[in-house]
Order: C-alpha cells, then sequence, then structure tokens
C-alpha cells in the first residue's frame, strides 16, 4: 500500500506516454512486489507459472519469447520454478530435442491463491476508475501491448530501465 498521497505529475511530463507508462508500471510492479516476494522471480516467475498452467506456449522458448524474456534467462527462471515444486519440464513428443513446460497440482494451487492476491492489489491501483474504465484500460493495454510483438522484447530495456 502506498504511504502518501501520490504526489503531482512532473511538469512538462503530464501528456508523455514513455512517462505515463513507465510510472503506472513502476507503481504496479512495487505493489506486485509485496505479492509476489517469495515466489521465484516474482512479477517474471508469476508471469511464467501462469503461462505454464495455461499452456499459452508450446516450450520453455516460445514461453520466453511471448513474456519478453532472453531465452538464456528463462532456463534459470524455470530452473527455479521446478525445484520450488511449481512446474515441470515434460518430453515434447513431437520433438524429443524440446520440452513441455507444465505447472504442478502446486504449481495450479499457487497460482490461483496468487492471483487473488494479485487482483486485490490491482483493484487497490485502479480504484480511482469505474468499472467500465478498468476494463476500457485494460482493453487499451492489450492492444498496444499486442503492437509490441514485433519488437525484441526480451531486449528492450536494461536493468535500470525496467
Amino acid at each position: 500500500m502506498p504511504e502518501d498521497p501520490a504526489p503531482a505529475l512532473p511538469a512538462g511530463l503530464e501528456e508523455s506516454l514513455s512517462w505515463l507508462l513507465a510510472g503506472s508500471f513502476r507503481a504496479h510492479l512495487a505493489a506486485m512486489r509485496e505479492v509476489l516476494g517469495d515466489l521465484p522471480h516474482g512479477s517474471r516467475g508469476f508471469e511464467a507459472l501462469c503461462g505454464a498452467a495455461h499452456g499459452s506456449a508450446r516450450n520453455q522458448a516460445e514461453l520466453a519469447k511471448q513474456l519478453g524474456v532472453d531465452r538464456t534467462v528463462m532456463v534459470y527462471l524455470v530452473d527455479d520454478l521446478e525445484r520450488a515444486g511449481l512446474v515441470e519440464r515434460l518430453a515434447d513428443p513431437r520433438d524429443r530435442r524440446s520440452k513441455l513446460i507444465r505447472a504442478t497440482e502446486a504449481g495450479h494451487e499457487r497460482l490461483r491463491a496468487l492471483q487473488e492476491r494479485t487482483a486485490t492489489v490491482e483493484a487497490e491501483l485502479l480504484s480511482d476508475l469505474s468499472p467500465a474504465e478498468q476494463e476500457l484500460l485494460r482493453s487499451l493495454l492489450r492492444r498496444v501491448a499486442s503492437r509490441g510483438a514485433g519488437y525484441d522484447l526480451a531486449h528492450a530495456c536494461t536493468k535500470d530501465e525496467c
């Protein structure tokens, strides 16, 4: 939860899409850190666990691409989720060189609990918006995010930028 009321937007940046998106991202990341702090890799671990639970990607490389994570980083991320008993690597019947990443039963249970907690945090972050505005924001952000598919998201920002 924020400690103080939000400060005014920095002069000159009130209309800057970059600043507005980055500021929103940082606020969301800080709030999620409280909820996801004990999950391996925090928000990235949550995203990977969600992808594994819903089967949104065929394999580890595809999941990395979907999430905008470097393939080498994804190896460590999945290793840590696997060590925590949340995901497992399964042989791909179509390609023995490839591994399917799937959530374990414990992973599904943990994801359900985390989704409840993240929904509460997101409701707080968006509490100044009506339900219709919240859905509109999500809809617009989905459209903007889908435009990013043509970019190299895994290397889109440095550690200092994200």
